[in-house]
């Protein structure tokens, strides 16, 4: 999923207009995990995929909902509660991106910054398997 947050609170202070990139599918108690997307180059490298060394992922033009080129922020995670996504009028969904193209954002992640997340966002995006099964089952008794 991707969303538009019209008055996004960045961890450094300032509010801001940001597309972010939904990187969990969490149960109804965790908070869903996202990353930014910036369109502003700067100095960033434009070569597709993981960028190690700036802890960037970067999506080229017209390859993905994007239309300009695309870089994902990986530096700073923003855990956003399941009620807010469908109440705040600040939030509203806008597209997709696959599934191959999430998980290769979080390998990213997980290569670049690792050492800098949070133990229970690495729980909510690498979720043991133990619970990948319970899950799967549950599903599948419903």
């Amino acid at each position: 999923m991707i969303i538009h947050h019209s008055n996004l609170v960045y961890h450094d202070g300032p509010t801001g207009i940001k597309y972010l990139i939904l990187l969990n599918t969490p149960d109804q108690k965790d908070p869903y995990l996202f990353v930014k997307a910036t369109s502003q180059k700067k100095n960033n490298p434009s070569d597709p995929g993981c960028l190690k060394n700036n802890s960037l992922y970067f999506i080229p033009s017209k390859k993905t909902f994007f239309p300009l080129d695309t870089w994902i922020q990986l530096s700073e995670i923003y855990p956003i509660d399941r009620k807010d996504i469908d109440t705040d009028k600040n939030i509203s969904v806008k597209g997709q991106l696959n599934i191959k193209l999430i998980d290769d954002i979080v390998n990213c992640l997980f290569e670049t910054e690792e050492e800098n997340v949070a133990p229970i966002f690495q729980r909510l995006l690498r979720p043991p398997l133990c619970d990948l099964l319970l899950k799967l089952k549950a599903k599948f008794e419903s």
